[in-house]
C-alpha cells in the first residue's frame, strides 16, 4: 500500500474537493466571516481545537496512553488556559500493545476512542499522520461485522487494511474544521521529514508538500476564528539517531576507528538497529549495511542533508502560510535548535536532547513530560504576545520534580545508552 504522500502526488485531483470547503462553511453558516480577526482583539479559547500528528496527541515512549496524553503540549496550553479538550484518554496498557498483522491500527484508532459514549474529543490529532493523510485519510470507520478481526481492533484497522469500510468519517482535517474552533492549533508536517531515517526513502517532495499543506492551512484558516500553525523540527537533531562521535564513546573507540572498522564517514549517522548488528559482530567489527528487513541501519551524511534542506522547504512553505492567512506562526524549529545547541537548565540540572538527556523520552523521537511543557510555553508565549490570549505559563519546574524520564547526571544511560531496537520496531509500526 502506498504511503499517503505518495498517493497525493499520485493523484492530485483527488484533493480538488477541498477547495469546496471554505464554500461549504459559508453556506452552512457556520463560518466566522472574518477568520483573521487583527491581533488586538482577545482569542476565544472557549472551542480550542487541536490537529496533527503524534506530537499534538501527547505520544512518548513509542506509546500513547493516558499517563503520557496528559503531558501533551496541547492538553497542558488547554489545562493552562482552563478549558477541556476531551481527550480521548487510552488507559493501560495503552497503544501500541494492541496490534493488527500490518502494523497500521492507530491511524483509526485514535479518534474512534472518543466516539465510544458519543463524546467528541478536541484534540483529533492522530500519531503517524503525514500532511498527506490529515488531508486525505478518513480518521475512522465503521467496524465491518463480517470482518474476521476481532473488535475494536477491526475498528481501527478498517480504513486502511480495508478499503470497503461501511461508513467513512471524515477526515483529521474536515473533523477539525467541522468543529469551527474559536482557537485552533495545526501542526503537521514532521512525518513527512521523518519517515525517510524511519523507513527509508526521500521526505515529501516541496511541492506536493506545499500543495497538501496549503490545503490544510486555508481550510482551518476559514473554519477557526484564529489560527496557530507551527513549524517542523529539525528531525535529524532527536536522539532516536546517533552521531559517529557518541557511537565511538559508547564503544569506547576512537572516532577514526569506528570509521574504519564500520564503514561510517563523517556526518553519517546510526539508528537503534545498528547496536544489536555491531554487538553481534563481537571483536570483530565490520561495516554496517545501510539497511536490514527491520529498517534502515546508517543514515548517510548525504541523507541527512537532504532532510534538512526539505525541513527548511518546508517551514519556508509554512512561514508563507501563515502570513497569507494571517495566522500566528510559533517557531518550534528555532526552540529545538536552541535546545540542542544549549540545553536547559532546570532545578540547577542541565537537561539535554541527547539520549536520556530530560527533554526527549525514550523512543529518541517524542518529548518527555517536561520537553512538551516547554514547547506548551512556546506557543503559549507566542500566543499571549500575538493574541492577547492571556494563559498563564506552566512551571516547567513543577513538570520536572514528578517527570520519570529526569536521569541523574551519572546514570550510565546517559554515557552509553541508546535507543532500543524494541522502542524502534513499536516507532515504525505506529508511525508507518
Amino acid at each position: 500500500m502506498q504511503h499517503p504522500s505518495k498517493q497525493c502526488a499520485l493523484y492530485p485531483h483527488r484533493f480538488d474537493r477541498w477547495r469546496l470547503l471554505p464554500l461549504l462553511f459559508v453556506a452552512a453558516g457556520g463560518l466566522n466571516g472574518n477568520s483573521a480577526l487583527a491581533a488586538e482583539h482577545k482569542a476565544s479559547l472557549s472551542n480550542f481545537v487541536v490537529a496533527g500528528d503524534s506530537l499534538s496527541a501527547g505520544y512518548q515512549n513509542s506509546q500513547l496512553i493516558d499517563s503520557s496524553q496528559i503531558h501533551g503540549y496541547a492538553n497542558v496550553i488547554a489545562a493552562q488556559a482552563g478549558v477541556d479538550l476531551n481527550l480521548p484518554l487510552l488507559p493501560p496498557p495503552g497503544f501500541p500493545q494492541i496490534q493488527n498483522e500490518g502494523g497500521f491500527a492507530v491511524a483509526t484508532y485514535y479518534t474512534f476512542v472518543a466516539r465510544l459514549n458519543d463524546q467528541q474529543t478536541r484534540d483529533v490529532a492522530v500519531p503517524g499522520f503525514t500532511v498527506g493523510a490529515l488531508v486525505d485519510y478518513p480518521a475512522a470507520c465503521t467496524p465491518d461485522p463480517s470482518s474476521p478481526l476481532p473488535y475494536p481492533v477491526q475498528v481501527m484497522a478498517a480504513e486502511i487494511l480495508n478499503p470497503n469500510c461501511l461508513t467513512p468519517a471524515p477526515t483529521q482535517l474536515a473533523e477539525a474544521a467541522a468543529l469551527l474552533p474559536s482557537t485552533s492549533i495545526l501542526w503537521i508536517g514532521s512525518n513527512d521529514a521523518l519517515f525517510a531515517i524511519l523507513f527509508g526513502g526521500d521526505p515529501t517532495d516541496a511541492a506536493t508538500f506545499g500543495y497538501l499543506h496549503q490545503i490544510a492551512g486555508s481550510t482551518m484558516a476559514q473554519a477557526s476564528g484564529k489560527l496557530v500553525l507551527a513549524n517542523i523540527p529539525d528531525v535529524t537533531l532527536v536522539p532516536y539517531l546517533t552521531s559517529i562521535e557518541r557511537l565511538a564513546g559508547v564503544l569506547d573507540l576512537s572516532v577514526a576507528t569506528v570509521e574504519t572498522a564500520l564503514g561510517l564517514q563523517p556526518g553519517d549517522m546510526v539508528t537503534p538497529y545498528a547496536f544489536e548488528l555491531i554487538q553481534a559482530m563481537g571483536v570483530s567489527l565490520s561495516p554496517l549495511p545501510d539497511s536490514i528487513a527491520q529498517g534502515p541501519v546508517v543514515i548517510r551524511a548525504s541523507k541527512i542533508s537532504q532532510i534538512r534542506t526539505a525541513v527548511a522547504a518546508y517551514n519556508a512553505i509554512i512561514a508563507k502560510e501563515a502570513a497569507d492567512n494571517h495566522a500566528l506562526l510559533v517557531d518550534v524549529y528555532s526552540l529545538i535548535n536552541d535546545l540542542a545547541a544549549n540545553g536547559v537548565v532546570v532545578k540547577g540540572q542541565k537537561l539535554t536532547t541527547g539520549f536520556m538527556g530530560g527533554l526527549f523520552s525514550l523512543d529518541g523521537i517524542h518529548p518527555t513530560n517536561t520537553g512538551y511543557a516547554i514547547i506548551a510555553n512556546e506557543f503559549i508565549k507566542a500566543m499571549n504576545r500575538s493574541l492577547a490570549a492571556g494563559i498563564p505559563p506552566v512551571s516547567v519546574e513543577q513538570v520536572s520534580k514528578t517527570d520519570p524520564l529526569i536521569f541523574p547526571d551519572g546514570h550510565p544511560g546517559k554515557r552509553t545508552g541508546h535507543v532500543s531496537e524494541q522502542m524502534a520496531n513499536a516507532l515504525r509500526a505506529v508511525m508507518r
